[in-house]
């Protein structure tokens, strides 16, 4: 048994840390190594290129640069500058502050980009894409020892692998793939995938004399299921098991889904870990990248009685530090990670009314922590964690106000509507992990 996944997107690692929390251990392999992999998922390119996994990721100004260059700095991006002129812009791997270098883009004298270097979660440089006209046509792998061992034409698809002194020859990305399941010797009898692009791909190359299974996260689109779904519900393919993972399709399309010849359907969600129950306390928490928060100031008036604590991990305009005046409001410019955490801890709502990009996966770690999450239509960064019911029109602040003052207030209805966050989530049990993962093992 194998889990094969395209990517250690957070699907990927829901899954992972489901099976995990139910001590279902089954090794992992992602297809696409973006260099930061945990230690214990596989792939090709940490097989073929042996990297140290005991060094660390490296920081920004570890980057080489030729002498007098510059490399200038913020808690998101860097930038490499030849005195005035602009050299490479540099991607970190979050941006939490960390500066953990993923990948410099180097550019030509016009600020288009030549080339760009990968860089992994042990500070080697592992990859570099070449480009033309502004696309990507080549890339080289390199190992720990910076040797080529992989070339990719991106343009044909095809590849040279460099192995034990021999060169061998793939049309495409899946059969190199399926080359190096075979050569680490993989139990391929039972295959756990969840999407239906390149994992799908990889199922359908290999011998049939298996039995796999698609954990299917992703959204339906106009209430239809994927063409590629429906092929495999119209051919005998190893894929005899589709899991869908949304609670919300689940429940849609479940009566249409029965007594299929060729595949089963079933409903499996997610397990989370929640650390604690919800404590009814009137502290409220907002963590923002921007001063554009939505009807925070009406809020804060309606809801004396309530502890309005507001985050950012930088510097914070004027705009947002006006709301110094009122007493029931707490301002964290810079907050450390630390701080957050606490945060987290200490508060039972969380507003999702910061216009922009959420910062620190505020929104989960909320719906871990149990807290009541609340927003508006046209601020939710997870709607996956807000339920129905407490998703307001920018219009509708004061109903917003209502709901928090309610559910403090009522216990039960507090109860009522964490339960409900959590099952439109998709939550499960350990126990339905241990039932299902087992009914399947032993298909």
């Amino acid at each position: 048994m194998l889990n094969l996944f395209d990517n250690f997107d957070q699907a990927t690692f829901d899954l992972l840390r489901s099976q995990r929390s139910a001590q279902i251990k089954i090794p992992t392999v992602v297809i696409n190594d973006d260099g930061f992999l945990p230690a214990e998922v596989e792939s090709p390119i940490k097989f073929f290129g042996q990297y140290n996994e005991n060094k660390l990721p490296l920081y920004f100004d570890q980057l080489p640069v030729p002498k007098y260059w510059r490399i200038l700095s913020t808690s998101s991006q860097g930038e490499v500058y030849d005195l005035d002129q602009k050299r490479a812009d540099i991607i970190y791997r979050s941006n939490d502050n960390s500066r953990q270098v993923k990948e410099v883009r180097w550019l030509d004298r016009q600020g288009k980009i030549n080339w760009a270097d990968h860089y992994n979660n042990n500070g080697y440089h592992f990859a570099t894409t070449f480009y033309e006209q502004g696309q990507p046509i080549w890339r080289k792998y390199y190992n720990k020892y910076q040797e080529c061992f992989l070339e990719w034409n991106l343009r044909a698809g095809s590849l040279f692998l460099t192995d034990n002194g021999q060169k061998r020859y793939f049309a495409s990305w899946i059969e190199f793939v399926k080359y190096y399941l075979t050569v680490c010797d993989f139990k391929l009898d039972h295959l756990f995938y969840n999407t239906l692009n390149q994992g799908l791909s990889v199922t359908l190359a290999l011998p049939d004399n298996g039995t796999d299974t698609l954990f299917w996260h992703e959204p339906l689109l106009d209430n239809k299921l994927p063409g590629n779904m429906q092929f495999l519900m119209e051919h005998s393919t190893r894929t005899k098991h589709i899991i869908f993972q949304r609670y919300s399709d689940w429940q849609q399309m479940k009566s249409t889904l029965t007594g299929n010849k060729y595949v089963d359907f079933s409903y499996l969600g997610m397990i989370y870990p929640h650390p604690r129950g919800n404590k009814l306390r009137p502290e409220v928490l907002i963590l923002t990248n921007s001063d554009e928060i939505v009807a925070a100031t009406t809020l804060v008036k309606q809801l004396p009685q309530v502890k309005f604590h507001i985050a950012a991990v930088t510097e914070m305009s004027e705009k947002l530090l006006a709301y110094q005046q009122y007493s029931n409001v707490e301002l964290y410019p810079n907050v450390s990670r630390q701080r957050v955490k606490q945060l987290i801890a200490d508060c039972d709502i969380y507003l999702d009314i910061n216009r922009q990009n959420e910062i620190l996966d505020a929104v989960r770690g909320a719906f871990e922590q149990n807290m009541l999450i609340v927003g508006f239509d046209e601020t939710l960064h997870e709607p996956q964690f807000v339920a129905p019911q407490n998703v307001f029109k920018v219009t509708e602040a004061s109903q917003m106000g209502e709901r928090i003052l309610n559910a403090l207030q009522k216990p039960a209805l507090m109860k009522k509507l964490i339960d409900t966050q959590r099952k439109l989530a998709s939550e499960v049990s350990v126990q339905d992990y241990r039932n299902r993962i087992g009914a399947i093992e032993h298909d």
